[in-house]
């Protein structure tokens, strides 16, 4: 039996090489589901600060949007889902909050990612999830991703060893 994957990023990055297609930038994979564990630590080399500063801009970008949604999760009992959409860099994500019992998790579109912003993003939203569950007084489970388009350009192929360079002279 193979080995279980628990870290997305490397699941990520193992499925756009095997299973990508290729074409003149590098390979890409469309309709990717991945998830990620919502209190794991998977020791990304990412700044917490800048993770924290960042999701305190995404809450004051759209205040009173935020303010209803969080009102909603921890006073409704006949809702299960909760979506809100905002603007992460340069394209709209939108993220369902899901709560199922005394456990949340949510689900989150991107539309496009390269493969090495997604250690970013899976700390992102991890934390997101958190501070969200948090407040509605709920237990974080799991960040599910589905992705639009993931790409990974030939040089990071070529590095990792998955692709060699070849030069061909005339």
């Amino acid at each position: 039996m193979a080995p279980k994957l628990t870290d997305p990023a490397n699941f990520l990055s193992n499925l756009v090489t095997k299973k990508g297609k290729s074409d003149l930038y590098g390979v890409y994979l469309t309709g990717v589901n991945v998830v990620a564990n919502a209190t794991e630590n998977y020791d990304y080399d990412v700044p917490l600060e800048q993770v924290e500063r960042e999701v305190e801009r995404v809450f004051a970008q759209d205040t009173s949007d935020w303010n209803a949604l969080l009102v909603e999760l921890r006073r409704s009992t006949d809702e299960i889902i909760f979506p809100i959409s905002f603007i992460r860099g340069r394209e709209p994500n939108t993220v369902y909050f899901v709560i199922e019992g005394h456990e949340m998790s949510s689900m989150v579109f991107i539309p496009t990612l390269v493969v090495d912003e997604f250690v970013t993003e899976v700390t992102f939203y991890q934390h997101l999830l958190r501070e969200v569950a948090a407040f509605a007084g709920k237990t974080p489970s799991t960040v599910r991703f589905t992705l639009g388009a993931v790409s990974m350009p030939w040089d990071d192929l070529v590095e990792r060893g998955c692709a060699r360079e070849v030069d061909i002279g005339f």
